[in-house]
């Protein structure tokens, strides 16, 4: 088990030793300045999605080639930049916290575009994933506010996937949210949320307390992030893609850690249907299922 400062997707960095940022926009690439074109065009259509005051755009960038990152800072259409040794090895999206400040790492675009001819998931997508972990975190210290122990996604999934009456209970929850985006058996949000919360009650009773607090963590802080990116590649790419990629996956059980987007999102999804504007008050300090349960006392 460990503890959530452990948690290896989020590093705390050591102070980075850099000059100011350049005034020109020589040494970053075309095609990766084009992925913050895109975001900041996909923002004039979806906005914050409901989070107050959530842009991607607010937190640097980092376009990385596993050796060196090139470092952005966006503004209205400039991009001022520096270049610094790389904070991660290898492929990886994720955040980077140097002292108080949160960054996207994402890598360089002619790094992911074979992957992105596989999954259908443009890299501008992954700023949008992962500059919501920007926001939990700069916004709502989602990750300092921790008060217990976390298993890692892996140690967690080993768990949850080696208990054959807690993975049956698992598959049945999503089957019952997956009713919210299947119009010819959606029935009424209501009665679709008092049906996944007693299930979902009933299955928490056969996990260990920290294995049930982990769960709560990841749905939250993966599951929002997994609904923005969804709702992302819904207006790049259109709704067949959206559909194919997200909402055909939704209900399906996987072992690993991809259920925990997908409960997450399912759970924003029903949360929508309750209410519209629940993401107005929501601020990462409780579970998405006790916020669900609010509606329906």
């Amino acid at each position: 088990m460990k503890k959530a400062g452990l948690v290896l997707y989020i590093l705390a960095g050591a102070a980075l030793v850099i000059s100011g940022f350049a005034t020109m926009e020589k040494g970053l690439k075309e095609n990766n300045r084009e992925v913050l074109y895109k975001v900041a065009d996909d923002y004039k259509e979806l906005g914050d999605m409901g989070f107050a005051g959530f842009c991607p755009l607010d937190y640097k960038v980092a376009f990385s080639d596993g050796e060196k990152d090139i470092l952005v800072s966006y503004n209205d259409g400039k991009c001022d930049y520096i270049e610094r040794k790389a904070v991660f090895e290898g492929l990886v999206g994720s955040v980077y916290q140097d002292g108080d400040e949160f960054q996207i790492v994402v890598p360089q675009y002619d790094t992911w575009a074979t992957l992105e001819a596989l999954n259908d998931e443009p890299l501008s997508v992954v700023v949008w994933h992962e500059g919501f972990h920007a926001y939990q975190n700069t916004r709502f210290n989602l990750y300092e506010n921790v008060t217990g122990d976390i298993y890692s996604e892996t140690e967690l999934s080993s768990i949850i996937d080696s208990d054959s009456a807690a993975k049956e209970l698992f598959e049945h929850e999503l089957k019952i949210l997956s009713r919210i985006i299947t119009e010819e058996n959606s029935g009424d949000a209501v009665e679709i949320a008092i049906e996944y919360t007693k299930t979902a009650k009933e299955r928490r009773g056969l996990l260990a307390d920290a294995a049930a607090y982990s769960e709560d963590f990841y749905t939250m802080l993966e599951g929002t992030a997994y609904y923005v990116e969804a709702q992302a590649v819904r207006s790049e790419m259109g709704e067949e893609t959206y559909i194919k990629n997200y909402l055909d996956t939704a209900s399906k059980y996987v072992d690993g850690n991809a259920k925990y987007y997908r409960l997450g999102m399912l759970e924003c999804m029903l949360l929508d249907k309750l209410d519209e504007n629940w993401k107005n008050s929501y601020s990462f300090d409780r579970p998405l299922i006790e916020v669900i349960e609010d509606y329906i006392r």
